[in-house]
């Protein structure tokens, strides 16, 4: 497939339409809250413009984690700074706030733990079988808090702990069916909050759009619960393709859930028991421009710049970040070099390599030297492609080179675009083959990813696969079409989200409490009254001095 042409900036949703807008749904202007984590905004600057230039105003609200009186503190992070304040400077319909909290008490307790059960039964789903280090990952960020046993009274923190260690030590269909439906009742029967009752009230949204309620004990569900009790419609938007398998339970059944592709949709429906009929094909706004950029530079401007010999190709080798490539990469990265460079293949040998650090981990590659000549990382200081000449720097690394080759990185699906040669190969003790998105990528699934068990496997294949085959090129298209662009690859998603969000606006809020869910609700009423009589005896404790 041949590489799309790209034009457009992060933040123009018109020229990154080939095929031109969705038809607009709503017949009249809109109020849309969209709920975004502090570093996640990039991954909405095509969509949130799609939904400006239709004439809506779009109310962004920054979800703080479990520390949220200190993130509130710090602020945003710069680069999330700067693009939110370029796009409400861009639209004068768009502004930002933070999204409130549950305040401290019984009941915020006895939400984190109802929310917690629903990560630790999610992950004891048989599929996730094979998957020990994301079941560790979430032990571990929950255990660690009620290890400290603070924070909760002792009658519910021991109950849950049973639960817990029950849940951890295997996985087993029955029992994390059983606690799902158990933490589901429990969510029904909490209240809404009333700090997130009086913030909608205020801001009086016609539609309430989330994207981080699968995160760990997410404080999102805050917001979608606020919405239904007061006939607000809801919805969440996956924001990644692995959201919805490498991190815990949705928690919450809103009015629509937002996928990229049929597969999404299959994993909201049978991981996380969304009804298929509440679930909406979207395709992966977050592509959208790389369907319409081109290179800045000629592959010798920008090798000459970087490094690298302009007379010959070269490789880039993808990054992934540290909770898959862990504890580093380095060491393999060197290993890898060193088996392209003891090739028989004499291209192998003497092509270009470009490494490429995660920006979440570029800490481990200051002041490494690769080994061998015409080699280097690059930037050496990794970054986030935001800015104009940080994403065609990006852009232009890919686009000339001859493969890519990386562990388990969403520019993978990136490189696939814009119609490159991708390859992998499996590491000992890193977590690709433990996370179940990364099998969606694999050719005998349907993907275009090439895995070869081995080094040794692995230079063979590069070696044949650097030879550009009509096949190869065909997998990639088909991929792209389904899994970042199930509307059809020359329509842009982002539109296709705008009028998805515009059809949720219309739907009425329709709940009904289940039997005994108002009896639940006066039963966990007293162990929140604990709760709360507790923290506050823990907080006119003193600690004595030494």
């Amino acid at each position: 497939m041949p590489g799309y042409r790209w034009r457009v900036s992060a933040l123009t949703a018109h020229e990154a339409t080939p095929a031109g807008h969705e038809t607009r749904v709503s017949s009249r202007p809109l109020r849309i809250l969209f709920v975004v984590e502090r570093g996640a905004l990039l991954r909405f600057s095509l969509l949130i413009p799609a939904l400006a230039e239709r004439g809506h105003d779009l109310h962004i609200a920054f979800a703080l984690g479990t520390d949220w009186r200190t993130e509130r503190r710090s602020g945003l992070p710069p680069r999330t700074r700067r693009l939110v304040d370029e796009l409400c400077e861009r639209y004068p319909n768009v502004r930002w706030t933070y999204a409130p909290q549950r305040a401290g008490g019984g009941w915020s307790r006895v939400a984190w733990l109802s929310r917690a059960l629903a990560d630790l039964a999610h992950n004891a789903d048989p599929r996730y079988t094979g998957a020990a280090v994301l079941r560790r990952r979430t032990k571990k960020r929950i255990l660690e808090r009620l290890a400290k046993g603070g924070d909760f009274e002792p009658i519910s923190r021991r109950l849950f702990l049973r639960s817990a260690s029950q849940l951890t030590e295997r996985t087993d269909a029955e029992q994390s069916s059983r606690m799902r439906e158990i933490a589901l009742r429990i969510e029904e029967a909490i209240p809404s909050s009333p700090d997130v009752d009086r913030f909608l009230r205020e801001l009086a949204p016609d539609v309430v759009v989330v994207t981080g309620t699968f995160r760990h004990v997410s404080s999102e569900v805050e917001l979608l619960k606020s919405a239904r009790a007061l006939g607000i419609p809801g919805g969440v938007f996956v924001t990644s393709w692995d959201n919805l398998t490498n991190k815990g339970s949705l928690k919450f059944v809103p009015e629509r859930v937002f996928v990229w592709n049929e597969v999404q949709a299959r994993e909201a429906v049978e991981l996380h028991r969304i009804p298929r009929e509440r679930v909406r094909l979207t395709g992966a706004h977050v592509f959208d421009e790389w369907f319409a950029r081109q290179p800045t530079r000629t592959r010798a401007e920008m090798l000459t710049e970087v490094g690298i010999d302009p007379a010959g190709s070269y490789l880039v080798y993808l990054c992934s970040s540290r909770e898959i490539a862990r504890p580093s990469e380095v060491e393999f990265v060197q290993s890898w070099i060193q088996a392209i460079r003891s090739s028989e293949d004499e291209l192998l040998r003497r092509i270009g390599i470009i490494v490429r650090p995660h920006p979440n981990a570029a800490e481990q590659w200051q002041g490494v030297e690769l080994r061998g000549p015409n080699a280097v990382v690059w930037p050496r200081r990794g970054v986030h492609p935001v800015a104009d000449q940080e994403r065609a720097d990006f852009v232009d690394t890919l686009a000339h080179s001859a493969a890519v080759v990386g562990i388990n990185t969403t520019a993978m699906i990136e490189a696939a675009i814009l119609g490159k040669t991708v390859l992998t190969v499996l590491v000992p003790g890193f977590a690709q083959e433990t996370t179940l998105h990364f099998h969606n990528l694999k050719v005998e699934n349907g993907g275009f990813l090439e895995v070869a068990a081995d080094l040794d496997e692995h230079v063979q294949q590069l070696g044949r696969m650097l030879e550009e085959d009509a096949a190869g090129a065909e997998r990639r298209r088909a991929f792209v079409e389904s899994f970042v662009r199930p509307g059809g690859v020359d329509r842009a998603a982002a539109p296709i989200g705008a009028a998805a969000i515009e059809e949720l606006a219309e739907i009425p809020v329709e709940y009904r409490a289940r039997a005994g869910t108002l009896a639940l609700r006066g039963v966990l009423a007293v162990d929140a009254g604990l709760n709360a009589a507790y923290g506050a005896y823990r907080g006119t404790r003193r600690p004595r001095r030494a």
